[in-house]
């Protein structure tokens, strides 16, 4: 009669496995292969799985391992293979299953919780996890990688139970929040009964009511923490070059017909790489590290028009950059950018314009006629921008 033997695999982590023991309980062996071993060592099946952190070839060796295992003591059984954070639905039904399923290996449905209780992975509407279910004698092998799935015979899929991953959920925080419900039943007076039990049952089940934050406003040291790179996150979606990046250009060339153009403020170069396609020296300046390391154009220089000028001999662009600047910055980086230009093209959102409010990272919030006088107190003469123009309600154009 074939035996149905369950192999955990995991690092010893208290959260799950308690969890995942008993979902198993009823199968004929359990063995529980760690790389700690000291939190249950007065178990019989339990044992060192060899993990090695600084080897990355260490997950196909350590599965390996109970494959092993498996071939020498039960080459005749069958073995369903989960991680402890894991929970099998109903292994009754895979006991069922295996006493008339052909030998081969098995991959049965996985449901990932995701976040919570209440959500779980939908890039797929069937989530099958790999060979889990196998007869021993079928399987040769795990590949020596980080994520390796089993080599055999015969590989099917089955519906015969579902494993639960559990992985995904924030443990801590849906313990500590059973932990002050528990707290405020016993001991509160502010909260009825019922208002707790909606509480609680919300914020396990991912309904309690929320609103989406806006990552740039997350301050540095929580972005820090996570390894998050606000430039990465402030420049996300914005690579790709678009028709109005085109137009642009050829609107540029047409009506100014400039001998260069630098662009301050150029992000990743979508007009730098359009402009000299079309011939026209065209060169980009970003404050942006992270812009400049992944610019489309080798054009695209990396530089700070607060404290730099730029020497040009045509036409000056600051297209949304402007209003970054400190206000003690601005009369300096102004002088900075109309040095050497015979023309100056601004973009800047201003006072009733949604824009200006939507991104958090403008800090000079003014009128359109401030911005003019800004310029032209520089002794510039301001230019009507021409009707089709893309945006021409943010944009002024100067002229020496």
């Amino acid at each position: 009669m074939n035996k149905l033997i369950v192999v955990i695999m995991g690092p010893g982590n208290d959260n799950f496995l308690s969890m995942c023991l008993k979902s198993v309980k009823d199968v004929d062996k359990v063995l529980y292969f760690t790389s700690d071993i000291s939190q249950a060592c007065e178990e019989d099946d339990i044992y060192f799985n060899g993990w090695d952190e600084s080897d990355t070839q260490t997950n196909g060796k350590s599965r390996n391992v109970y494959l092993d295992h498996l071939k020498k003591n039960y080459p005749d059984d069958w073995c369903l293979v989960v991680d402890e954070d894991e929970v099998v639905e109903d292994s009754s039904k895979v006991k069922d299953f295996i006493k008339t399923a052909s030998p081969g290996l098995y991959s049965p449905k996985m449901r990932h919780f995701i976040g919570d209780l209440g959500h779980e992975d939908a890039t797929h509407e069937k989530h099958f996890v790999p060979n889990r279910l196998f007869k021993i004698s079928e399987a040769k092998n795990y590949p020596l990688d980080s994520h390796p799935v089993l080599v055999g015979n015969n590989y099917q899929t089955t519906d015969c139970t579902t494993i639960w991953h559990l992985g995904h959920l924030p443990v801590e925080y849906m313990n500590y929040i059973n932990k002050r419900y528990n707290q405020h039943i016993n001991d509160s007076n502010i909260h009825s009964k019922d208002f707790l039990d909606k509480w609680r049952l919300s914020h396990l089940f991912g309904v309690y009511p929320k609103s989406q934050i806006n990552a740039l406003k997350i301050p540095k040291i929580i972005l820090d923490n996570f390894d998050l790179e606000f430039d990465e996150l402030y420049f996300n979606d914005r690579k790709n070059i678009k028709t109005n990046h085109y137009q642009d250009c050829i609107d540029w060339k047409n009506y100014f017909n400039p001998n260069q153009v630098i662009l301050y403020g150029c992000a990743f170069g979508q007009r730098v790489k359009i402009l000299n396609d079309m011939g026209v020296d065209a060169v980009g300046i970003e404050l942006s590290q992270y812009a400049v390391d992944n610019a489309l154009s080798k054009m695209v220089k990396q530089g700070d028009i607060t404290k730099s000028s730029y020497n040009g001999k045509g036409l000056a662009v600051a297209y949304d950059l402007l209003e970054h600047i400190e206000y003690k910055d601005l009369n300096s980086t102004i002088d900075n950018l109309i040095m050497g230009a015979d023309n100056i093209l601004i973009s800047v959102p201003v006072l009733g314009d949604p824009n200006l409010e939507a991104d958090p990272t403008h800090k000079i919030k003014e009128t359109k006629e401030w911005w003019i006088k800004q310029f032209t107190g520089k002794n510039l003469k301001q230019v009507e921008v021409p009707s089709h123009f893309l945006f021409r309600e943010q944009l002024m154009i100067f002229k020496k």
